[in-house]
């Protein structure tokens, strides 16, 4: 059995950078070969909605966007 990297959250837009940390971590994990998905609960669950992303900038991180794209493109299996 192969071992997958869990990250959960339930951060949602009023805190747009600890919302957008976990998405990042996700993306170094995919980066350096791990098995990842995430799991969202609570506030966090809104992320993913049409358009909600878009709005999301944390302080000193890339757009929320940016890492919804990768982790699509990579097939990070998203949880909610």
């Amino acid at each position: 059995m192969e071992a997958v990297l869990t990250i959960s959250t339930t951060w949602g837009t009023t805190d747009p950078t600890k919302a957008t940390i976990p998405f990042h971590l996700a993306r170094g994990a995919k980066q350096a070969g791990i098995e990842v998905r995430m799991v969202l609960a609570g506030d966090s669950t809104d992320l993913i909605r049409t358009g909600v992303a878009g709005t999301v900038h944390g302080k000193g991180v890339p757009p929320l966007t940016e890492v919804l794209d990768f982790a699509r493109d990579n097939k990070i299996r998203i949880h909610v």
